[in-house]
């Protein structure tokens, strides 16, 4: 008992021994506190599309600062009850506060309590980094004696609530008031003054917007110290506890592009934290295009205005009145109305040019470009098609487009019988796999995701950037699966691009307020197909422009350049997909509600997705050209029969087929020849085709 008297007595004085010899040792090196009136201002970060356009600023709005008299007390007390409870006694450090924190977290054997007062943290935010070492905060000690030497207790605290951090871009008790209640923080009510508080600590992790449940316990820990400290009394401690704080976010900016700009901006605060992008003054130079992205903008809204008018939907987007019609339990999550996405980005860098995350950002911030998991539908069909392809099928083989049937696990561990369909209930016997891949037909998709092993396309899938736990079951042939837009959108630049796979990336490159160089974009690649195989799917995607399921961007949007592309389609209408490339663009296009629940009749990845996607490129070729795609020189180009996948003979349905030289098809088609019979035999040599036979009294 004696010795730990005995320490509780000498440990504060070594302590401030230690603290005063530092103070005189750093003397010279540290700021002083005047130079406070000299600290550079904090600058305007600004985002710039790859042409040095002006997108979106992140700056301090309503950055006003209040004079101690103006901070209502109860405000004062709810900060002094939390972060420092002996701000008035102690002389810029609280030696007892370090020795009762180092006590508790040795004997919980976790840091359960911290020490900074009010004037360490000042001196923190105004001269020093966050950084967490012992050198960091002995200098914070030393410049906090050096601050209370030089500045009264409230002009101390009165620089504290003027410049203290409360999140979304909030600096200061005014700008937080203004930004989480919309009114003066002379108008604050005692919960909301706890609320502000409490979210001191972390402004990430106590966000009132995105942790309101945490924010609310952290804000009535806040209220009770409040009531221990004397603030408050026992009932205006029950009523604050009670009442149910509506936070009421401000809109910060007026962004150009904000489901993009707000990606960068959680990218730029995760590496260089929120401060900096606030108050930092950074260049950063994006990888967006603005012409892209307004023309995105436009062809979605214009395509997705469409279909609500056609469906006659209860609830519209009404944006002439600025407004919608209805609301989700959770608006955070989506809205009532109709929404898209659109992306595109270059194959080969993976720079994303254009990103649309929804219809409105100001009415739901839920990006359904990169957030939103949906089933893709048939757009997931070209990796299934692409893993047979790599196992040596030929784009001509045929497959059997014939009823199936597999029996598989059913609920309460029994079996059923699962019997697929194709969209339009029929069936087409044998067919080629580029016919199967034209007319997205599933039962021909279900046997080569048979064939191949469900496992090995989740595989392959994974390799292309869509690292999700997708089901590896033959159903995942028809889009089982859940994707994002700017997964698929991704995965099929990988077709384009010879193969290889190129992270998505929004940032190009970032400077400091002084043009240095801080951060410059190496784009990462990796080769996930042979160039030849994406070559053949390539051919095959085309058939889908040219006279597939997507071939009404050619009859009806007039748009003629070269690419490849595929609808999707779930079974209720509730996904639409249109998914293209050209040689130097991949773009994708998501059509549906944020509630999983039918767009309309008939409303198909060609009708819903397909139009935006065509008006988008239209737009897109005035900058990227219409050259065509390069061509392996081991792949030679044949014109076949689109029915047989031999030789076209001049009566036949042609279509421009691509195969390995050495492996393209040397036969005719026979059931387009004259005074020919057609069979089809599985034993022929050349597996399994159309074959001709002799009619009475003909040399063949």
């Amino acid at each position: 008992m004696r010795l730990f008297l005995l320490a509780s007595v000498l440990v504060p004085l070594l302590m401030a021994g230690a603290i005063y010899f530092l103070f005189y040792a750093w003397g010279d090196e540290l700021p002083s506190p005047q130079s406070l009136r000299e600290i550079e201002p904090s600058m305007n970060t600004v985002i710039l599309d790859r042409n040095g356009v002006i997108i979106d600023e992140f700056f301090l709005e309503n950055r006003s600062p209040r004079s101690l008299g103006e901070i209502p007390e109860l405000m004062q007390a709810a900060v002094l009850s939390t972060e420092d409870t002996r701000f008035s006694q102690h002389w810029g450090v609280d030696v007892l506060g370090v020795v009762r924190a180092m006590v508790t977290n040795i004997t919980t054997g976790s840091i359960e309590q911290g020490a900074s007062t009010i004037t360490q943290q000042l001196a923190r935010k105004l001269f020093l980094t966050d950084s967490r070492t012992y050198t960091r905060k002995l200098k914070e000690m030393v410049l906090a004696i050096r601050l209370e030497r030089s500045f009264s207790k409230d002009e101390i605290l009165e620089l504290y609530l003027n410049k203290v951090y409360f999140g979304d871009g909030a600096y200061g008790v005014e700008a937080a008031s203004q930004t989480f209640f919309g009114k003066s923080a002379d108008n604050l009510e005692v919960e909301e003054c706890a609320l502000l508080a409490g979210v001191l600590a972390n402004p990430s992790a106590f966000s009132p917007a995105r942790h309101p449940d945490r924010c609310l316990r952290r804000r009535n820990l806040v209220l009770r110290r409040m009531l221990h400290s004397g603030a408050i009394d026992s009932l205006q401690f029950a009523v604050a506890e009670t009442t149910q704080v509506q936070v009421n976010r401000r809109s910060q900016t007026a962004s150009r592009a904000p489901y993009f700009t707000e990606i960068v901006r959680q990218e730029l605060a995760e590496r260089y934290g929120d401060n900096s992008v606030y108050t930092g003054g950074l260049t950063v130079h994006t990888t967006l295009d603005m012409s892209l992205q307004q023309a995105a903008i436009d062809a979605l809204e214009k395509q997705v205005s469409a279909i609500e008018k056609q469906q006659a939907h209860r609830y519209k987007y009404l944006k002439e009145e600025g407004r919608q019609m209805g609301s989700l339990a959770n608006p955070e999550e989506g809205t009532p109305y109709l929404q898209g996405a659109l992306v595109a980005l270059e194959p080969g860098t993976g720079a994303i040019r254009a990103l649309v995350g929804g219809r409105n950002f100001e009415e739901s911030k839920f990006n359904r470009a990169t957030q939103a998991l949906r089933q893709p539908g048939s757009a997931f069909k070209p990796i299934a098609f692409t893993v047979s392809l790599l196992d040596g099928h030929r784009t001509n083989d045929i497959i059997y487009d014939t009823p199936y049937e597999k029996e598989v696990p059913g609920p309460n561990r029994t079996m059923e019988t699962w019997e697929p369909q194709n969209f339009d209930l029929e069936f087409r016997g044998p067919v080629t796999l580029r016919y199967a891949m034209m007319k997205s037909l599933n039962i021909p998709a279900i046997r080569l995701m048979e064939e191949a092993d469900p496992r090995r396309v989740v595989n392959l899938a994974k390799s292309m950037g869509i690292d999700r736990n997708l089901p590896p079951y033959l159903s995942l042939a028809l889009g089982t699966g859940e994707v994002t837009p700017l997964e698929l959108t991704a995965a099929y630049g990988i077709y384009a691009n010879q193969g290889i796979y190129t992270k998505p990336y929004l940032i190009e490159r970032v400077e400091d307020r002084y043009g240095q160089l801080v951060e410059l974009n190496v784009p990462s690649s990796a080769e996930v197909i042979d160039e030849k195989t994406a070559a053949l799917m390539v051919s095959l995607l085309r058939s889908v422009m040219d006279g597939g399921t997507g071939a009404t961007a050619r009859t009806s949007h007039g748009y003629r350049a070269p690419a490849g592309g595929k609808t999707g389609t779930t079974d209720d209408y509730s996904d639409a997909w249109f998914v293209g490339f050209t040689p130097y663009l991949a773009t994708g296009v998501w059509v549906g509600f944020d509630e999983k629940k039918p767009i309309g009749k008939r409303m198909t990845g060609t009708a819903a997705a397909l139009p935006a996607w065509s008006e988008f490129m239209k737009a897109a070729e005035e900058e990227y050209g219409d050259d065509d795609f390069i061509v392996p020189e081991t792949l030679v180009e044949v014109t076949t029969c689109r029915e047989t996948g031999l030789v076209a003979l001049p009566d036949c349905p042609k279509v421009k087929d691509m195969f390995l030289r050495g492996q393209q098809p040397s036969r005719t088609c026979p059931i387009h020849a004259p005074f020919l019979a057609p069979t089809f035999d599985e034993d022929d040599d050349d597996g399994g085709r159309w074959r001709r036979l002799r009619r009475p009294g003909r040399d063949n």
